[in-house]
């Protein structure tokens, strides 16, 4: 059933230990007194409060100085926000395919995701257009097989697939030469859908004629599916070293823990990054389940600390 089935087992995990569920209502503020986080506001005006913590799975920008006013933060959390890197913005093909993709390599017909690249030398040259704010002309893409993982995904004989790769955010030139420059009309996106679809055709002789439709999603079409992948960036943030494990997202911000005391980051955005580990949000929870059986533990030992002293008066 694909990753929504994953979601509705989550979901479904969620309300059997009595936790509700609210969607298409959108966070405006998370609420903050005396530096810890209360609740959060929504955009319809109401005020949902937090006992415990407040998880935000939201970028870094949208976080800090956006859903926190830049008020509640510390100085240094808004300096070093001003040098957040993005990662490279993306380009993703849907394709429904009336038979299997036509690998050259046999080994790939069985692969849930096949890496499309012709050697570590490409690779290079890829990263290096891309360095250079070029479209690049041999785009490197990750191409997912739906139907070979999942049988339900499509009609049997067919094939449910999809491709995406990499472009700049500021695009200076076409390394293909096909005048792309980052406006992705319908021009743009189609030229490089077709630019995608022949790259796929080196390793996969035939592949064009097996596609019956595509979807096509530039950059701007992923931002606006998730405000979150800002210019098609899905990786919450580059994960290069100077924004990596205790630099992620800034430095000394290593941790699900924020500036503000019971606000978690449970996004991308933070330590490992973007994929399908859930680490991000998982690290998060176990955090804010740590603060508070700690927090317990504090208020047992004050108790204790008081009665003894009590005694003591006695």
């Amino acid at each position: 059933g694909g990753a929504g089935a994953l979601t509705g087992a989550l979901v479904h995990r969620l309300r059997a230990r009595g936790g509700t569920l609210h969607c298409g209502r959108r966070v405006e503020r998370v609420l903050v007194r005396d530096r810890r986080a209360v609740g959060v506001r929504t955009a319809d005006g109401e005020t949902v409060t937090a006992r415990r913590a407040v998880l935000a799975d939201v970028s870094v920008p949208a976080l800090y100085g956006g859903l926190v006013p830049p008020a509640d933060l510390p100085d240094q959390v808004l300096a070093d926000l001003r040098r957040f890197q993005w990662d490279f913005a993306t380009f993703k093909v849907d394709w429904a395919l009336d038979g299997p993709v036509p690998w050259r390599c046999e080994a790939a017909a069985r692969a849930g995701t096949v890496h499309l690249a012709d050697g570590l030398d490409e690779l290079t040259r890829f990263a290096a257009q891309i360095a250079m704010r070029q479209v690049p002309d041999r785009p490197f893409s990750l191409f997912g097989q739906m139907t070979t993982t999942d049988p339900t995904r499509s009609p049997s004989g067919t094939e449910s697939a999809w491709a995406y790769t990499h472009v700049p955010h500021d695009i200076r030139a076409d390394a293909g030469d096909e005048g792309i420059t980052g406006s992705w009309d319908t021009r743009e996106r189609e030229l490089m859908a077709d630019r995608v679809e022949r790259h796929v055709e080196r390793f996969a002789p035939g592949f064009r004629a097996l596609v019956r439709a595509r979807r096509v999603l530039a950059p701007p079409a992923l931002q606006a599916m998730d405000a979150n992948l800002e210019g098609g960036a899905i990786n919450g943030g580059t994960t290069a070293m100077h924004q990596q494990l205790v630099f992620r997202p800034v430095p000394g911000t290593g941790r699900p823990e924020t500036p503000v005391a019971g606000l978690f980051l449970a996004s991308a955005g933070a330590h490992p990054g973007g994929g399908v580990h859930g680490a991000p949000g998982a690290n998060a929870a176990r955090a804010a389940l740590r603060q508070h059986r700690f927090a317990g533990l504090a208020r047992v030992q004050r108790a204790l600390t008081r009665r003894d002293r009590a005694g003591d008066r006695c």
